[in-house]
């Protein structure tokens, strides 16, 4: 059967035994009034990963219970440690050990690693004479946790060390090891070739208070220079009196890794983001034919997410790509701003607007993008026909021409009805939600029309009961991105799958939603309840896209 103990119950069964020890041992008054001597100390924890009761140490840290053990330990005056007066408990004296706690810096009591006058020693005064002992009290563990230093690593570059309790410093090395082998491996000596660092220097040591966990810290940085013959990349090891820490090292970054683009044409006035990791240092960012400095974009601190304040569009006919250079290497995706893609911008350049009324506003923005649509009801409830956007090719009969640069072998799941959005109303307050019909006419319904549901109509939401104009939530917030979230007052891509239209739901791939085809589509606003609410939502860059699941 299987024991477990709380702390409590093993550091009092812990004291028993030393105690027991004591008791035999008093018995044996060989050395009784000797020279007294410490021959060991031992901690007294329930961490017997960390801790043995078997073996002697040299050090720990502040607040520890230790045991003092030696000869002729009996009716010790004093114990000094670093100096400093502990307090001893009679009964926990022994000829051959004194139990101790060592203080907390939060009681006052100081450490060598921030004051270099005071000496790394216990001291045991009795009345027959003086014993010492070297011993050190370390500060807290110390964690390496950032490392500031330019791409690429080359031999006198410094590195910054950033972490908590970076003191003490007994070594540091950069190992071939790398950092997941050495945290998924049992080690003793960290493994790998080693290669010194000798020329480290403080440049931030701020020891204060933490005042949520009542203990001392110290926020550290450590100037480190790269040797000669440093790995390409493995590890940089810290090992401090507390300690030993390290993190993952390249001379040069890993090659950038696109994961998510918030859209793929972005409105002027946009925050474009990228998604990913090993956005480090990165030096360019080009689509089409625009480039972009350091300057003109900013990446997260964690170097896993870039925001661009979109402000110039690609030129037609440019490469519709987007590319991220940085000194580990350049990332390329595809599918970005593909004009061919858009149904109408409201522009008048591309499509004509069927006029039906209530018809929304087209208004010019001011800006590189020309107009957008604006479907703005200052109060909409309990009506079945409301505003829309209600566009075809043109008035001569012809089809909107879908891109060719998406594979025909695309699947169909990963095509999607989109447009650029900037909802300044109150979709989704909570209380009022409203409701968007989607309509795409393919090829051979133009013109055709009939009683809803029809077969190329698409609601985001259900008839509870059609007659009492009773309706259910939403199927999801209303005006949602890729990731399912409806933002407030900013532009970004909302988007609905191609197969939510009962026309296209049976397609397999791209090739069959182009065969198919669209003639007209229609975005119309809903809110058969009598939850009422104010609508402000513009739109833009309408048009049938590919995105490609990673």
């Amino acid at each position: 059967m299987k024991h477990t103990y709380n702390n409590r119950s093993l550091i009092l069964m812990l004291l028993l035994a030393f105690m027991s020890f004591a008791v035999v041992s008093c018995s044996d008054d060989d050395n009784a009034g000797g020279q007294p001597q410490i021959t060991g100390v031992k901690i007294l924890t329930n961490d017997t990963i960390n801790y043995s009761y078997d073996s002697v140490y040299n050090k720990a840290g502040a607040g520890t219970m230790i045991a003092i053990m030696g000869t002729s330990l009996q009716n010790a005056r004093k114990v000094l440690i670093n100096n400093q007066d502990i307090y001893i408990n009679p009964t926990m004296n022994t000829d051959h050990s004194i139990i101790v706690t060592i203080p907390s810096e939060s009681n006052g009591f100081k450490l060598s690693a921030f004051d270099s006058s005071i000496p790394d020693i216990i001291e045991v005064e009795t009345d027959h004479g003086t014993a010492t002992y070297a011993f050190k009290v370390t500060a807290p563990g110390p964690q390496l946790q950032r490392i500031d230093a330019s791409y690429p690593r080359n031999a006198g570059d410094t590195l910054k060390l950033n972490g908590l309790n970076l003191v003490d410093i007994q070594k540091i090395y950069i190992t071939d090891a790398s950092a997941a082998s050495l945290d998924t491996t049992v080690w003793t000596d960290v493994p790998g070739n080693r290669t010194d660092i000798t020329d480290y220097f403080n440049i931030k040591q701020d020891h204060h208070l933490n005042n949520s966990t009542r203990a001392y810290e110290t926020n550290s940085i450590v100037g480190a220079i790269v040797p000669e013959n440093a790995p390409d990349s493995g590890s940089v090891v810290i090992e401090a009196a507390a300690g030993t820490t390290y993190l993952a090292y390249y001379k040069r970054p890993g090659v950038p890794v696109i994961t998510y683009v918030s859209s793929d044409m972005p409105e002027i006035g946009e925050t474009l983001i990228l998604a990913g990791r090993e956005f480090v240092q990165v030096s360019e960012i080009k689509y089409g034919d625009v480039t972009l400095g350091p300057s003109d974009f900013t990446v997260s601190a964690t170097n896993d997410s870039i925001f661009i304040p979109f402000t110039k569009k690609p030129s037609k006919g440019s490469s519709m790509t987007i590319t991220v250079t940085t000194p580990g290497g350049t990332v390329t995706e595809g599918n970005f701003y593909d004009y061919a893609s858009v149904l109408t911008n409201f522009d008048g350049e591309d499509a004509a607007d069927e006029g039906w009324d209530p018809n929304a506003s087209y208004v010019d923005g001011g800006n590189a993008d020309g107009k957008y649509a604006n479907i703005n009801v200052a109060k909409e409830a309990q009506q079945w026909w409301g505003k829309m956007i209600f566009f075809k090719k043109d008035w001569h009969g012809n089809n909107f021409t879908l891109s060719g640069n998406i594979p025909d072998n695309a699947s169909a799941d990963d095509i999607y009805f989109a447009y650029n959005v900037y909802d300044n109303g109150d979709y989704n307050n909570g209380s009022f939600w409203g409701y968007l019909r989607y309509t795409l006419w393919p090829n051979e319904a133009a013109g055709k029309e009939g009683d809803p549901p029809l077969p190329y109509q698409y609601d985001n939401f259900t008839w509870g009961d059609y007659d009492a104009g009773i309706g259910s939530f939403p199927d999801g917030p209303v005006l949602q991105d890729i990731n399912g979230v409806n933002h407030k007052r900013r532009w970004y891509r909302a988007v609905v799958p191609i197969k939510k239209f009962p026309a296209y739901s049976k397609l397999s791939t791209y090739g069959e939603v182009k065969n198919a085809g669209v003639s007209i589509f229609r975005l119309q606003s809903i809110n058969q309840t009598s939850s009422a609410g104010k609508i402000d939502v513009r739109i833009d860059n309408v048009r049938i896209i590919y995105i490609p699941k990673k």
